[in-house]
């Protein structure tokens, strides 16, 4: 069974190991807030109860300003950084792509992130990450 949990402009769910979020189609028509952080963070923590998971993040529904929103509420919050094992990007746009990978060297993060443009390959690459913590624990 699949745990979910639906907030304003995002989905969340544990599958396998991995927390996803997927951005709701037509619901992300205003700039992400602390509300969507605070939704944000306790969707994670309540999916996640405890352990850690990487999170797959799928920014394909979003316009650039979207997502680079997104990614500064997301990048820059020490909260996550303390629930998360890695973060996973999935882009459609090389201008966001781009963002991220110049993001990930300013904020020099202890958490792992990868720009991935397939989501299979973002999801295999998560799914790696998971094992191999869960194998060093």
């Amino acid at each position: 069974m699949v745990k979910q949990i639906k907030c304003k402009k995002a989905k969340f769910w544990l599958k396998e190991g991995v927390l996803f979020c997927r951005f709701i189609r037509g619901e992300c028509k205003k700039e992400f807030s602390q509300e969507f952080l605070d939704e944000h963070i306790k969707a994670i923590t309540t999916l996640s109860n405890g352990r850690y998971y990487p999170l797959l993040i799928d920014l394909r529904q979003l316009n650039e300003n979207y997502a680079f929103s997104v990614v500064k509420i997301i990048a820059n919050n020490p909260e996550l950084k303390s629930v998360i094992l890695s973060k996973s990007f999935v882009v459609n746009s090389c201008f966001v792509q781009f963002v991220l990978v110049v993001l990930k060297r300013i904020d020099d993060p202890v958490i792992p992130n990868k720009v991935f443009r397939n989501y299979d390959t973002a999801i295999e690459y998560s799914l790696e990450t998971n094992h191999f913590f869960n194998a060093i624990n």
